[in-house]
């Protein structure tokens, strides 16, 4: 369970917290161009 141990360390937080954003911005986007593409199709 290695793994598990590295999200007490503020270096794999921190790292972790930056992948986790750009995931999330890019969820975003493309939930974005989903609803447009919804829209525009009506």
């Amino acid at each position: 369970m290695g793994y598990g141990n590295s999200w007490g360390m503020m270096g794999g937080g921190a790292g972790f917290g930056v992948i986790t954003g750009i995931v999330v911005l890019a969820d975003l986007i493309l939930l974005g161009i989903w609803l447009w593409k919804q829209i525009s199709k009506k």
